[in-house]
């Protein structure tokens, strides 16, 4: 992946990161949908879509973790 993608999903919000995350996997069920009902094959793009929400949840657990390690122990 570029690098460019990746810093533009890294300059998002928490929020903007979560919608995107469940627009994805709206597109992808309803490609689940079509193609057991149309018997439309499901393509590239739902392996892109899978790809996409992955590098997503990373950069949101990225972000929990980096915030738990300033937190005090004690907390």
């Amino acid at each position: 992946m570029k690098r460019s993608l990746m810093q533009e999903l890294r300059a998002k919000t928490d929020q903007q990161l979560r919608e995107e995350v469940e627009r994805l996997r709206s597109e992808m069920l309803k490609a689940r949908i079509a193609s057991a009902l149309e018997g439309k094959r499901l393509g590239m793009r739902t392996r892109a879509n899978r790809r996409q929400v992955a590098r997503i949840l990373t950069i949101l657990r990225e972000r929990e973790l980096a915030q738990q390690r300033q937190q005090p122990k004690g907390a």
